[in-house]
């Protein structure tokens, strides 16, 4: 925590290393300071022939990083190893050039823009779209019938892409303490044996530590087509379909395949020549049409002892399941 006699590193290249804190400002009776607030510091220790001298009281500094954690309202707690400032005139813009470690976006909904794009971090917290197909991986797995999602502009065009294409029966938008959430209906089907969900799989494939990225003629196809790929492109979040269409390539965000009310299971038989045989049990085949697919030996073969070798040619099946 922040507080008068605490010392604070210097986040920035204005010239002092090191401030202790002398007061809050703002507030006359709050002891402690957050990230984002304004204290009154003097200068410990400072870079020689710099404009910012030793002993020099200093009425502008923000507090960039604490070590007390940072609990955010999605339940994310942010930690960092030193208590950090950055100096600033009595405008809010730093007095350096450049600005050292990481930052969170709280400074961003605080006005700092300044300082967040001399940041070279910034700590923007979970991924969105790993969260929505968690959580609706984890409703379809324990067949609930309706999932709350956070509501956001990404969230909110793929769930309308999920109702289009029929994986999800009814969405609306729910507000609660001045937040807003989108309530999804899964699909059901039923049976003879009474009613049950529909498994509905959903893959993350572009991360934020690891973007991926394609071209409208190397998007893959799920399913020979009975799943969809989900894009960021230019023109908007988008299905393959759509992005074919338009001839554009984007960021790949997920895939989206299942079985619907309705739907019988297929299945494709594909042809192809094994090209390596991996340790797990599987081999990498090359189709006829030039794709590469991951295969593995079924029960029946491997209980009559039928051996398979690179530039084999097989027969592998396939389904929507």
């Amino acid at each position: 925590m922040i507080q008068p006699q605490t010392h604070l590193n210097v986040a920035d290249n204005s010239g002092a290393r090191e401030l202790m804190c002398i007061r809050i400002i703002g507030t006359s009776n709050r002891r402690y300071a957050n990230i984002g607030d304004v204290i009154v510091a003097v200068i410990k220790e400072a870079v020689p022939n710099m404009p910012l001298e030793r002993s020099e009281v200093i009425r502008a500094v923000i507090v960039v990083r604490t070590c007390k954690e940072l609990k955010r309202d999605n339940g994310m707690i942010i930690r960092y190893d030193d208590n950090a400032a950055v100096i600033v005139d009595q405008e809010g813009n730093p007095k350096g050039t450049r600005i050292f470690g990481a930052i969170v976006r709280e400074l961003r909904q605080l006005n700092f823009t300044k300082i967040v794009s001399l940041a070279p971090e910034f700590i923007m917290g979970r991924d969105t779209i790993a969260d929505i197909i968690t959580s609706i991986r984890n409703a379809d797995m324990d067949r609930k019938v309706t999932v709350r999602i956070a509501s956001t502009n990404i969230t909110e065009n793929i769930v309308k892409i999920l109702l289009r294409e029929g994986f999800i029966e009814n969405v609306r938008k729910h507000q609660e303490s001045n937040k807003y959430f989108l309530v999804l209906t899964l699909r059901h089907r039923r049976n003879r044996k009474g009613t049950y969900r529909t498994i509905l799989n959903l893959k993350r494939i572009s991360r934020p530590g690891l973007r991926i990225y394609s071209n409208y003629q190397r998007i893959p196809r799920i399913l020979g087509g009975m799943g969809i790929v989900i894009l960021s492109t230019s023109r908007g979040i988008m299905t393959d379909r759509e992005a074919r269409l338009e001839r554009i390539g984007g960021e790949i965000l997920c895939y989206i395949w299942g079985v619907l009310p309705g739907m019988k299971e297929q299945k494709w038989i594909h042809e192809g020549l094994i090209t390596e045989s991996l340790p797990n049990g599987m081999f990498r085949v090359r189709l006829d049409n030039e794709n590469m697919i991951l295969g593995y030996v079924s029960g029946k073969i491997r209980r009559s002892f039928i051996r398979i070798l690179p530039g084999d040619r097989v027969k592998i099946e396939d389904s929507n399941n």
